[in-house]
C-alpha cells in the first residue's frame, strides 16, 4: 500500500509541476491575463525542479501575459529567458510555441521603441493609415485698410 500512495504521490507532483504552466497558459488564452499573471507569479518556485520545456513554456507565457499587462520590463525579462532555454535545449518550445516567441518578442520591440520603421505588411492585414490632421491656419495679416479690399470684382 505505502508503494501504490508513494507511486501516486510522484505521478501527482510530476503532473503538478506541468499543470500550473498549462493553467497559466489556459487563463491567458481565455484572455484572463491578471489571473494568469498571479498563477505565474504564485508558481516560479517550481521552476528549478521543472523540465526545459516546462521552463521554456512558463516564462513564453508570463512574458507574453506581461506584454498585454504592458509590464514592458518585465515581458522582456521572460521573454529572454524563454529564448536562452531555446538555444540551450533547441526543440524545448513546439513549432505554434516557438511562433508565439517570435510574435511577442516583436511587439515587445515595436512597443519599446514605437517609431522603429517596420516593415511592409501585406494590405488585408494593414491597418488604415491614421487620419491626416488639418492643416494650421495661416496667421491673419493685420492691414488698415483690409475693410476695403476685397478679392471680388465690382
Amino acid at each position: 500500500m505505502a508503494i501504490g500512495l508513494t507511486g501516486i504521490f510522484l505521478v501527482c507532483s510530476i503532473l503538478g509541476c506541468s499543470s500550473y504552466v498549462k493553467r497559466g497558459s489556459a487563463l491567458y488564452a481565455e484572455g484572463r491575463y491578471i489571473e494568469a499573471a498571479e498563477v505565474f507569479e504564485r508558481t516560479e518556485g517550481r521552476l528549478p525542479e521543472s523540465t526545459p520545456r516546462e521552463k521554456a513554456e512558463y516564462a513564453l507565457y508570463r512574458g507574453t501575459t506581461l506584454l498585454v499587462l504592458g509590464d514592458l520590463r518585465n515581458s522582456h525579462r521572460w521573454l529572454t529567458y524563454a529564448y536562452d532555454i531555446e538555444r540551450a535545449v533547441p526543440g524545448s518550445l513546439h513549432q505554434d510555441k516557438r511562433a508565439l516567441l517570435d510574435r511577442s518578442w516583436y511587439e515587445l520591440g515595436q512597443k519599446l521603441n514605437p517609431t522603429a520603421v517596420s516593415p511592409p505588411r501585406a494590405v488585408a492585414a494593414s491597418q488604415p493609415p491614421p487620419p491626416i490632421p488639418p492643416p494650421e491656419p495661416l496667421p491673419k495679416r493685420e492691414s488698415p485698410s483690409s475693410s476695403k479690399h476685397t478679392l471680388v470684382p465690382q
